[in-house]
């Protein structure tokens, strides 16, 4: 079974996730691999919070509310809109937290640039989603180990066509950032050239998730007409 596509997706969940392999990332993904986020309502920023106390902007999506307003490496301070200000690491850790909301809603972000602080305006809109490149899978996968540092990945359906594997897996394991533990299901679609990955979609139960780490999920205030 390891020949086939499905066989490698196995055997990837089982060296590189349950055994935290990262060094076999090379035989499992191709140069030129492609993780393909899904689109959201924001500003296009991903952020690097590996320092533990700042809010770096470490990529912006091109063509993305932020694109050519924010560049990489700024520090990002305080964030405000006309109802809630985020000026503190744990709330600006977060970046979906002030990014969402309402297409063409503004939203002033201040910024540490070199030696000088700067405020500039952005409006949120229609983000279609980052696309992360082979050179961040192990950097990103080390992140995501810091917080997941026991963690359990297993294949429960598979489904193969030509390149392509459908999937849906679930994973256990304990956050140590919250001491907690969840379970939670995901479901994807792998492509493959000559035995590695070349491209990867997923969806995964997020809230739930953050509901088994303690978050409390409210309904918000209803807007008045």
């Amino acid at each position: 079974m390891t020949n086939t596509n499905s066989g490698i997706l196995k055997s990837y969940f089982d060296e590189v996730i349950n055994q935290k392999r990262l060094d076999l990332i090379p035989k499992y993904f191709s140069e030129k691999f492609v993780y393909h986020g899904t689109p959201y309502v924001g500003m296009g920023v991903m952020p690097d919070i590996s320092s533990g106390n700042m809010v770096i902007v470490q990529k912006i999506l091109p063509g993305g509310p932020a694109a050519g307003k924010l560049i990489e490496g700024d520090e990002i301070l305080r964030v405000v809109d006309d109802g809630h200000t985020w000026d503190t690491f744990e709330e600006l850790r977060n970046g979906s937290l002030w990014g969402q909301g309402v297409i063409g809603t503004p939203l002033t972000v201040r910024v540490r640039r070199g030696n000088a602080e700067k405020e500039i305006p952005i409006v949120r809109g229609l983000v279609q989603g980052f696309e992360f490149p082979y050179e961040l899978q192990e950097s990103g996968m080390r992140e995501f180990f810091k917080d997941w540092p026991v963690v359990k990945g297993r294949l429960l359906h598979v489904i193969e066509a030509d390149e392509l594997v459908a999937f849906h897996g679930e994973y256990q394991g304990h956050n140590v950032r919250y001491d907690r533990s969840a379970v939670w299901s995901e479901f994807g679609f792998v492509r493959f050239k000559d035995g590695k990955i070349t491209d990867w979609w997923n969806s995964d139960e997020e809230v739930s998730t953050l509901r088994q780490l303690g978050y409390s999920i409210r309904e918000p205030e209803l807007v008045k007409a």
